[in-house]
């Protein structure tokens, strides 16, 4: 187990499982930042760790962000990590992260959850970006990730006015996955993740890997970017014993035998 005094990062078979643990809002400053960033390293650096589940303990908090009570104690500067606050500015995660909301996710709380590549979320969650009433934008990826995850005029409002997304309304515009009782949120992020973990490793993180490249891409430039742009997940993927084991286990009416190479 990993520890931090803002969160615990613990091994659960191919699941790597981080909590954020820093009541009461869960709010990092530059040295949890980094500490954050160094575990997100390490789970993209273990072969043998497929998944991450984000949650926090309790049931009113995922996280406040950025720890506005250590700024105005005079915390100066903005040393959160190599991949900034939060590991927010991370394009090196070719695994999935799902994000276990279990309350109040706002400012870089949000930021994650919009980072993620699924969301589970508790009945009362809620999801907000309060940076202008603060005085400033949200410049950890919330901005852009916002208008992309969620209709245009939507994020705006959300961004404009401050006013939070209930899970409900995030699961009908299709930002939430799913709404989890709390007491079975993380059952059913690690069921999710079981699932994601039968799929062959390689196509995973090729699959996330290209989403990742043609996000603003026309139909056309995408097939460009597919075929001939420099996608060494893709690359690796297609030259695997694994890209003929799936067709091979079809055949032979078995499961696959992954080896992730």
């Amino acid at each position: 187990m990993t520890a931090s005094d803002r969160f615990r990062a613990e091994v659960n078979g191919p699941l790597f499982e981080i909590t954020f643990d820093h009541p009461p809002a869960h709010a990092f400053d530059q040295r949890a930042s980094r500490a954050l960033d160094a575990a997100l390293t390490r789970f993209r650096d273990d072969p043998a760790l497929r998944v991450c589940i984000v949650t926090a303990t309790g049931t009113r908090m995922f996280s406040a962000g950025w720890d506005l009570k250590a700024v105005a104690a005079g915390e100066e500067g903005e040393d959160f990590g190599p991949h900034g606050f939060m590991g927010l500015r991370r394009f090196d995660l070719d695994k999935p992260v799902i994000a276990a909301v279990n309350g109040l996710a706002v400012g870089g709380g949000f930021e994650f959850a919009l980072m993620a590549t699924l969301v589970l979320a508790a009945p009362h969650a809620e999801f907000g970006l309060p940076e202008l009433q603060r005085g400033f934008i949200p410049e950890a990826g919330g901005l852009w990730r916002a208008h992309r995850r969620l209709p245009v005029n939507i994020a705006s409002e959300l961004l404009l006015t401050g006013r939070r997304l209930p899970a409900a309304e995030g699961l009908r515009l299709g930002f939430v996955n799913r709404i989890v009782a709390g007491a079975e949120l993380m059952a059913e992020a690690r069921a999710m993740a079981a699932e994601i973990v039968r799929a062959a490793p390689l196509a995973v993180a090729a699959l996330l890997e290209v989403t990742r490249a043609v996000e603003a891409c026309s139909d056309e430039d995408a097939f460009a970017v597919l075929l001939q742009g420099d996608l060494p997940a893709r690359a690796r993927m297609r030259a695997s014993d694994d890209f003929r084991e799936g067709p091979r286990a079809f055949a032979e009416k078995r499961p696959p035998r992954w080896q992730g190479r």
